[in-house]
């Protein structure tokens, strides 16, 4: 039987890194899943996953399970880098104006759903490029409903636990994950009559 999260930061307390590389092994990959669609690229996202983990090595000590679950805390903090991340590729690109700031041309392979593999080649491309749509898509939602959004629907969150990582009232994430949803759906709706 596998430990518990609170019970492997109880363990990383008292001085055992091997503990805080079993938290690391089990929330890296769904972590750097929800970064990348936040910021759209795959280095950055692996760059800011592994900032979330160093901020709470950093702050092991100070950590209280009756504050906050330990993947609620997790994804307050990475929220708020990708969050930072994006207001200074706002700012270096009004600097730098005319230059391509920011990372519209993704440098890594993109993290996609895995296509359906029996599925023909001309298929397995309408897939992928429906998948690119939708994450461009996403990335062109206002920050605060691209958050709830993807912690909503692609993490598979509940409600009571984004609200506490987003700081905001249950009613108010529900009402942001309608207006992202309705937004997407507008969106998309070129590229579905097509």
């Amino acid at each position: 039987m596998s430990e518990s999260d609170g019970e492997l930061m109880e363990r990383c307390k008292s001085g055992d890194i091997s503990a805080f590389d079993l938290i690391v092994q089990k929330h890296k990959v769904p972590l750097i899943n929800f970064v990348y669609r936040f910021v759209g690229n795959q280095e950055t996202a692996e760059d800011l996953t592994q900032e979330t983990f160093i901020r709470i090595y950093k702050n092991i000590k100070s950590y209280r399970k009756d504050m906050a679950e330990l993947r609620t805390w997790m994804y307050r903090i990475a929220t708020n880098l990708c969050k930072n991340e994006l207001r200074s590729r706002s700012r270096r690109s009004k600097i730098l104006v005319g230059l391509a700031v920011g990372d519209q041309n993704h440098s890594g392979d993109p993290i996609e759903d895995a296509l359906d593999p029996s599925a023909g080649p001309d298929r397995q491309l309408e897939e992928k490029e429906l998948q690119e749509i939708l994450s461009q898509a996403i990335l062109c939602l206002p920050e605060k409903m691209r958050a709830v959004l993807i912690l909503r629907d692609i993490e598979g969150m509940p409600y009571e636990e984004i609200s506490r990582i987003v700081s905001k009232p249950v009613g108010t994430v529900k009402s942001r994950i309608n207006r992202a949803r309705l937004m997407l759906k507008g969106k998309m709706a070129a590229y579905m009559q097509a």
